[in-house]
C-alpha cells in the first residue's frame, strides 16, 4: 500500500474521506429534522438510532423469569473478579507509563485503541465486524432482557453509530429502573451485571468451539525463507525422503534416511534432490557471548555441538541442556561454503544452569531451506485453555490480536481441512474465523465494562454494591464520591497509555 507525503495509506485517507462524507450527510439530515422524526439522536458525528422492533420478540424471551435470575446472580461474582482484575491492570499500567513508557509502536498507535474493524489494524473487517455486532446484540438484549425480568419498561432498543456499529444500546425507563420502591438493589445488580455476564458466557462457548475446531486442521512444515532457486518463502514441504511431514518430530525422522542427500516434495510439484545440510539457522548473536566471539555470524548454521548432529532445534536444545557454563565445545559451522569447527567457552543460561552460546535461532535448515512448522501456532493455540488457570494467562488472551489475527491469506496454506471438514473447501476456516473473533470480543468488551467506571457496567454494579453497604444519604454520597473518583482514575489512565508512548519529547 503507498504512503501520501503525509505518511498515510491510500485505504486510510479514503477512510477519511468516507468518514468526512458521512458527518456531513448526518448535518444535514439533522438540520432538516430528518433524524428526530426517525427518532434517532445525533451527537455530533455519533448517531443513536432507536427502535422499537424485537420488544416483543423480548417479551417472550424473558418469560422464563428464574432462569434469567439465576443466570444473572450466579454470574455476579464474575463481574467483581473481572472488575479487580481489570483495575489491577490499570494500575500496573500507570506505573509503566511512569517508570518506563514504550515506545510509539503499533501497539501504542491510537487508532488501536478503538475496538472498531478497519480502522483498529489488527482487526480484520469482515470477521471484527461479525463479532462487534454479535457483541453488541448479546450485551445490549441481555440487559433489556434482565430489564423485563424485572418488570421494568423497555421504550427501545437501538444501536451507536460513528459510520460503523460501535456500540449498541437498550433504552429502559429510568425513572422505574431507579425507582426503590419498584426495584430491590439486587435486582437493580442484576440488570447491570447482565451484558458482561451474557458476553462472558459468548465468549466461552465460541472459544470452546473454536479450541475443538482446531483438531481438524493438518499441520505442514512451511518453507520461511530460501537459498534455492525457484523456491519460494510460503512453500508447503510434503515429504522429505519420501516420508509424510508435518511437524519437527516428522522432519527429523526423515533425515535420519539418507545422510549425503535429502529429496523434497513440494505442494507446486517440484520434487528436489539437494546435498544434506541440517542445522539450526542462526539470524543474530547477542553482544559480548561466547558466539559473537567465535566469529559466528547470522546466515551461519549450526550442524553439530560436540560431533552430536542438531537437524532441528529441538536436537540442538537438547545437546545445549547437557552442557555447563565455562565448558569449552566444538560447534560444527556451515557458512554457506562449507563446513568448519568452531570451538568456544559457554556462558550461564539466562533461564538454567546449563550452557548458552548467544545465538539467535530463526528455525530449521535443511540444504539451502529455513523451515517453519504451522504445529507451532496450533499447540500455542490449544495451550491457551490452560493458560487461563493463571493471570498470565488472562493477560495473553486480552493481547491475543497482537499476535494472531486469525485464519487468512498465506496462513491458510498452511494447514489441510481434515475429517468431516476435508472436502468443504474453505469453510472450516471462515467458521474459526467467526467463532475466534466473536470469542475475543465478547471477552474484552465484558472485561472493559467490568471496569469501576459509570458509565460502564462495572462502575453501576459496585456504586449499587457501595451503596448496600453505606446506608442513609451520606452513603449514598461515599459511594458516588468512591465511584466517581474510580471513574477519573480509570478514563485519565486510558488516555494517558494512549497520548505517553505517542508523544515525542525533543
Amino acid at each position: 500500500m503507498s504512503k501520501t507525503s503525509l505518511g498515510l495509506s491510500e485505504l486510510e485517507i479514503l477512510g477519511i474521506i468516507l468518514f468526512v462524507a458521512y458527518w456531513i450527510t448526518v448535518e444535514v439530515l439533522k438540520r432538516r429534522g430528518t433524524l428526530q422524526r426517525k427518532n434517532v439522536t445525533a451527537i455530533g458525528p455519533i448517531l443513536m438510532i432507536r427502535t422499537t422492533k424485537g420488544l416483543n420478540l423480548l417479551e417472550k424471551i424473558s418469560k422464563p423469569k428464574r432462569f434469567w435470575r439465576a443466570v444473572a446472580t450466579l454470574g455476579i461474582p464474575s463481574v467483581f473478579v473481572g472488575m479487580a482484575f481489570m483495575f489491577s491492570l490499570i494500575l500496573i499500567t500507570d506505573y509503566i507509563m511512569i517508570t518506563g513508557p514504550p515506545k510509539p509502536s503499533p501497539a501504542t498507535n491510537p487508532r488501536n485503541a478503538l475496538l472498531i474493524p478497519g480502522i483498529n489494524q489488527f482487526i480484520p473487517f469482515i470477521w471484527g465486524l461479525i463479532g462487534l455486532i454479535v457483541t453488541l446484540i448479546v450485551h445490549e438484549f441481555s440487559h433489556a432482557i434482565l430489564c423485563r425480568v424485572e418488570g421494568v419498561k423497555v421504550k427501545s432498543l437501538g444501536v451507536v453509530l460513528a459510520l460503523v456499529p460501535i456500540g449498541g444500546f437498550a433504552e429502559p425507563d429510568e425513572n422505574e429502573l431507579m425507582d426503590e420502591k419498584k426495584l430491590r438493589r439486587i435486582q437493580r445488580i442484576r440488570i447491570y451485571s447482565a451484558g458482561v455476564i451474557s458476553n462472558f458466557i459468548v465468549a466461552f462457548i465460541a472459544f470452546f468451539a473454536f479450541f475443538y475446531l482446531l483438531s481438524f486442521l493438518q499441520p505442514h512444515v512451511v518453507v520461511m525463507s530460501s537459498k534455492i532457486e525457484g523456491v519460494k518463502s510460503g512453500c508447503v514441504i510434503l515429504s522429505i525422503n519420501g516420508v509424510k511431514v508435518h511437524n519437527e518430530d516428522d522432519v527429523r525422522k526423515a533425515l535420519k534416511i539418507h545422510d549425503s542427500y535429502v529429496l523434497i516434495e513440494l505442494d507446486n510439484g517440484k520434487e528436489l534432490k539437494l546435498d544434506k545440510i541440517a542445522g539450526v539457522y542462526i539470524v543474530g548473536t547477542l553482544k559480548g557471548y561466547p558466539a559473537e566471539k567465535a566469529g559466528i555470524k547470522k546466515g551461519m548454521v549450526i550442524v553439530a555441538v560436540n560431533g552430536i548432529k542438531t537437524p532441528t532445534l529441538k536436537d540442538f536444545i537438547r545437546v545445549m541442556r547437557t552442557t555447563k557454563p565455562n565448558e569449552t565445545v566444538e560447534v560444527s559451522i556451515y557458512d554457506g561454503k562449507s563446513i568448519r569447527k568452531v570451538s568456544l567457552t559457554l556462558a550461564k543460561s539466562p533461564q538454567g544452569d546449563h550452557g548458552f552460546m548467544g545465538v539467535l535461532i530463526d528455525g530449521d535448515y535443511v540444504s539451502g531451506l529455513v523451515l517453519g512448522y504451522s504445529d507451532r501456532l496450533l499447540t500455542s493455540l490449544k495451550s491457551i485453555p490452560h493458560q487461563l488457570l493463571n493471570v498470565r494467562g488472562w493477560l495473553y488472551v486480552i493481547a491475543m490480536p497482537f499476535m494472531f489475527q486469525g485464519f487468512s491469506g498465506e496462513l491458510m496454506r498452511y494447514f489441510t481441512p481434515t475429517g468431516f471438514w476435508k472436502d468443504f473447501g474453505n469453510a472450516l476456516f471462515y467458521l474459526l474465523n467467526t467463532l475466534y473473533w466473536i470469542g475475543w470480543i465478547n471477552f474484552y468488551v465484558g472485561m472493559f465494562n467490568c471496569l469501576p467506571a459509570i458509565p460502564l457496567d462495572g462502575g453501576r454494579v459496585l456504586q449499587e454494591s457501595l451503596m448496600g453497604i453505606f446506608k442513609g444519604e451520606r452513603g449514598r454520597e461515599i459511594s458516588t464520591l468512591i465511584v466517581k473518583m474510580l471513574a477519573i482514575t480509570v478514563f485519565l489512565s486510558i488516555a494517558l497509555s494512549i497520548l505517553i508512548p505517542n508523544i515525542q519529547i525533543k
